[in-house]
């Protein structure tokens, strides 16, 4: 027994050794830091007042995280939705600031590895990953095909919600941010089947269906109507084993700079 911890062991000290991790980080507080909000304004309310998608920036030189919780800066490091990370209430009040640097350059998955290893130094992170039957939303194409236009301008992911006209914009986004979209509203797990890999340009006008009397009042309606005419897009329901990250301990404040 002794010596089989012996040798799990040393495996997890070479582990930790060889892991990629970033030449520099600096973690902050963010200023005016506080709760997710939103609780009683419902789900279209919510996707109405979803801020930008900018705050998380990849580069091949590094990573910037403006304004993220812990919660955030946790699935994507682990590259799972928000819903499937699970922890302390304070995972979702707390916001920081990241800017983590890299000479040699890297690819995305190659920084998701560097985050897990700078929130286990900085924050003491430990966490495992269990699989769950949950009752998720299975995102594929819809009857007539994609209705998604390949964004032809460079630059970050942005989304600008006009709220007086109840309209949504959306540049350069990926099925992956719009997944975290679909999560937020549904809150339940939604999980990419679609196979699209680009960036897309879209604009939703949501008046016009919370006006239909068919759809008014029902947001699950008014969600699978919406994807399916303005994306073309399905969603269906369906009872799968999903990976979830539970976080067993972290502390609030991250070890000094």
């Amino acid at each position: 027994m002794k010596w089989t911890l012996g040798i799990v062991v040393y495996v997890a000290v070479c582990a930790a050794q060889t892991a990629p991790s970033f030449d520099v980080a600096s973690i902050r507080p963010a200023q005016g830091s506080g709760g997710r909000g939103g609780g009683g304004m419902g789900p279209l309310g919510m996707l109405m007042a979803m801020p930008r998608s900018a705050n998380i920036k990849v580069a091949p030189d590094g990573l910037t995280m403006r304004g993220v919780t812990f919660r955030t800066c946790v699935r994507w490091a682990y590259n799972v939705p928000d819903m499937q990370v699970t922890g302390p209430d304070w995972i979702d009040q707390q916001r920081y600031e990241i800017v983590a640097k890299v000479s040699a350059g890297a690819s995305e998955d190659q920084m998701r590895l560097m985050l897990q290893a700078l929130l286990a130094e900085r924050f003491k992170l430990a966490a495992r990953h269990i699989s769950k039957d949950t009752q998720a939303w299975v995102l594929t194409e819809g009857k007539g095909g994609f209705k998604l236009k390949e964004s032809k301008t460079e630059g970050e992911a942005s989304m600008q919600p006009d709220l007086q006209k109840m309209q949504l914009g959306m540049e350069r986004t990926s099925t992956s941010d719009l997944i975290q979209m679909l999560t937020a509203v549904l809150r339940a797990p939604v999980i990419d089947e679609t196979g699209l890999k680009g960036r897309y340009d879209v604009k939703i006008d949501i008046s016009k269906y919370i006006g239909d009397p068919n759809t008014a009042g029902d947001v699950l309606s008014t969600v699978l109507r919406g994807i399916q005419e303005e994306f073309g897009l399905k969603l269906e329901s369906k009872k799968m084993p999903l990976d979830f990250v539970v976080i067993d301990a972290a502390e609030k404040m991250p070890v000094e700079n």
